[in-house]
């Protein structure tokens, strides 16, 4: 049984272990060898500041196994980061978390939601293509968009694994 809420903020510290638990998996479905980072606490500010920071919690103790934080830029839901923590994954707590964010920012007016992620581990694009998502081309990349997938390049990404996606949340 999962429960999906709204995150606190005494809560931050815990989303930093989770998305650094996470980022084992990640790194290695792709072939990154960075040491694990984190998103700075401002990320998670801002995403708590426009109620689009959500929980998983897994079991009647309250424990958290997950998070979803997004950010909101004029029509769009930016899905900044999904993270679930490696002894819960593969049990639909992502998927849970997407779904109580694509539900805010419907709820919120945003016409699309988008993302930037790996083009081939399976719980990256992939996964994401099942929830409706596509991926874009360049011409059709929002520049905020855009610029995020520059600087995730630019910070060592492979650009040839890195995309950026789209989901038009008024047909889905």
């Amino acid at each position: 049984m999962v429960m999906i809420r709204a995150a606190r903020v005494d809560e931050f510290a815990r989303l930093t272990e989770i998305e650094l638990d996470a980022f084992v998996v990640w790194a290695q479905a792709c072939g990154v060898t960075s040491q694990p980072y984190a998103s700075p606490e401002f990320i998670l500010q801002r995403s708590f500041d426009q109620d689009l920071l959500f929980v998983a919690e897994t079991d009647a103790t309250g424990h958290v196994a997950g998070f979803a934080a997004g950010q909101a830029v004029g029509s769009y839901l930016y899905i900044v980061e999904i993270d679930v923590e490696r002894a819960a994954q593969g049990q639909g707590i992502g998927r849970a978390l997407m779904a109580a964010m694509l539900g805010k920012a419907r709820e919120a007016g945003h016409k699309y939601a988008v993302l930037t992620t790996d083009r081939f581990a399976p719980f990256n694009a992939p996964f994401y293509a099942k929830m409706g998502f596509r991926i874009l081309e360049k011409w059709e990349t929002p520049p905020f968009l855009q610029e995020r997938l520059d600087q995730q390049i630019a910070d060592g990404l492979d650009p040839a694994r890195r995309v950026a996606m789209h989901l038009d949340l008024r047909a889905h």
